[in-house]
């Protein structure tokens, strides 16, 4: 069992927000074998900033400091109608699970082209 089952975390600044959840890949109909995070973007308000999860290139980090590219879906599914208020993200991001990240202390990592420069999340449990 992965030891970051149940990780998330954040990113903010003056701003934007991006948030990251560790989500189970069946739930979104992808592969067993695919390591999957949801992912939610938002604009401070009071900024001019547009923001999009196109505007992102999204990576999984390693504790070597090494990025995977994830690959990146917009959020489609339709959420269940059901009494208690669901959280919708804007996307997922997805890859292909390696053993190698058993024990390891992944974080997400995020290019967001405004900023020009690589941010990262560190994941908490």
């Amino acid at each position: 069992m992965l030891k970051n089952l149940g990780y998330d975390g954040a990113y903010n600044d003056e701003n934007i927000s991006v948030s990251v959840l560790l989500e189970s890949p069946l739930e979104h109909d992808l592969d067993a074998l695919m390591l999957t995070f949801s992912i939610t973007v938002k604009e401070k308000s009071g900024t001019s900033t547009m923001v999009g999860i196109e505007d992102f290139t999204f990576y999984v980090m390693d504790e070597f400091n090494h990025l995977y590219n994830a690959k990146v879906s917009q959020y489609l599914k339709d959420m269940q109608e059901d009494d208690e208020p669901v959280r919708k993200p804007d996307g997922l991001i997805y890859m292909e699970f390696q053993h190698h990240f058993l024990f390891q202390d992944l974080r997400i990592a995020f290019y967001y082209r405004p900023y020009a420069k690589i941010n990262i999340i560190n994941l908490k449990h």
